[in-house]
C-alpha cells in the first residue's frame, strides 16, 4: 500500500494545470486554483473549487471531475473518488487523461479499509490499455503489478513489473517497480531447503568454484561495478538465541536486482541462519553493471547479530 501512495503523489504531480480550450475563461480560472490548491495538500478546499470548476463549465469538465477525484481520496473518502473518477473517464477524450482517469479509479479502490484488488486490477488493466506513454505507462504498469502481487498472481506481477522497469528504468516508478518485480519473483518461486553450510576457507573455495558456474565472468581488463541494497528488512533474532556473531552469505543478483540463488557460507546458529535467509532472499538491489548494462554477479553479503 505504503508504495502506490507514492506513485499517487507524483502522479498527482504529473496532471496538467492548463485548462482544456473549449472551457469558458471564468472555468479554467476556478481549474488552475484548484490544482494549486491540490498541490498545497488542501483538499478540501480543492475540492469545492474543483466543483465550481465544473459548474462553470455546465457539468462537462474531465479535468474537473479528475481533479476533484484525488482532493476526494486526499480526504480519505475513496468510494467517491472512484465514481468521481469514472465519471471524468466519460468525459475525457484523450489517452493520456483517460487513462490518468482510470488509474485514479485504481488508486481510489486500494484505497478503501477493504481494498477491491479485483475492482483495481480492472481499472489499472484499462489504464495500460490506452495506450498512452512516458510516466503513465510505467506508473499503471507497476500500479497493475502491485495488486496482481497483493492477489498472488506472481508470474503475471513480475512481467507487468518488469514492462514498468523496462519502460523508464530511471523514472519515479522504477524503484518501486523494481521491489515488487523482487518480490513477485521471489513469493512465485518455490521454497528450497537451506544450502549446505560451507565454514571459512573451504566455503569461499568452494563457494565461488559452483556459484561462478551460474555466472559469466567479465572480459579480461573489464570492472564490474558493485550491487547496491536499496530495500529490505534486516533479519529479526530467533527466540530463545542469545548468541552473537556474523553471517556470511553467498549469493547471486540477478540483472534487475534480485536474489536468484543463496546459501549460508559462514554460521553463527541454526536458527540464525535461516532468519538469514528468509531476510536476505527478499532484499532488492541496484543491479551490478559492466560498461554501463546491468549483469548478473555472484556477492557476498554479511549480517551480523548483537544484542
Amino acid at each position: 500500500m505504503k508504495l502506490t501512495l507514492i506513485c499517487l503523489l507524483l502522479f498527482g504531480a504529473a496532471v496538467a494545470s492548463a485548462a482544456p480550450p473549449e472551457i469558458q475563461p471564468a472555468a479554467a480560472d476556478a481549474l488552475k486554483e484548484a490544482e494549486g490548491l491540490l498541490g498545497q495538500g488542501r483538499f478540501r478546499e480543492a475540492a469545492e473549487t474543483f466543483q465550481k470548476a465544473d459548474e462553470l463549465a455546465g457539468g462537462s469538465c474531465g479535468r474537473c471531475l479528475l481533479g476533484l477525484s484525488r482532493a476526494q481520496l486526499g480526504l480519505h473518502h475513496p468510494e467517491k473518488a472512484a465514481d468521481t473518477a469514472r465519471q471524468a473517464v466519460d468525459a475525457l477524450h484523450t489517452p493520456g487523461l483517460i487513462g490518468q482517469a482510470w488509474n485514479q479509479v485504481g488508486m481510489a479502490l486500494t484505497s478503501r479499509v477493504k481494498p477491491d484488488l479485483a475492482g483495481a486490477e480492472e481499472a489499472f488493466r484499462k489504464a495500460v490499455e490506452t495506450g498512452a506513454g512516458g510516466l503513465l505507462a510505467s506508473v499503471s504498469r507497476y500500479n497493475l503489478a502491485d495488486v496482481l502481487w497483493r492477489e498472488k498472481k506472481y508470474a503475471e506481477s513480475e512481467q507487468m513489473a518488469l514492462q514498468a522497469l523496462t519502460a523508464d528504468p530511471a523514472g519515479p516508478a522504477a524503484l518501486n517497480a523494481r521491489i515488487v518485480l523482487c518480490q513477485a519473483r521471489t513469493d512465485g518461486a518455490p521454497i528450497a531447503p537451506p544450502e549446505v553450510v560451507y565454514e571459512d576457507a573451504a566455503c569461499a573455495k568452494e563457494g565461488l568454484r559452483i556459484f561462478e558456474k551460474r555466472v559469466k565472468a567479465p572480459p579480461e581488463g573489464k570492472e564490474v561495478s558493485r550491487p547496491r541494497k536499496l530495500f529490505g528488512r534486516p533479519p529479526e533474532y530467533a527466540d530463545g538465541v542469545t548468541k552473537q556473531g556474523t553471517v556470511v552469505v553467498e549469493a547471486i543478483i540477478d540483472r534487475e536486482g534480485c536474489i536468484e540463488k543463496l546459501r549460508v557460507c559462514k554460521s553463527v546458529h541454526p536458527k540464525l541462519d535461516l532468519a538469514t535467509l528468509d531476510a536476505v532472499r527478499r532484499w532488492v538491489f541496484r543491479p551490478a553493471e559492466l560498461d554501463g548494462k546491468p549483469v548478473k554477479v555472484y556477492y557476498t553479503l554479511t549480517v551480523n547479530f548483537t544484542r
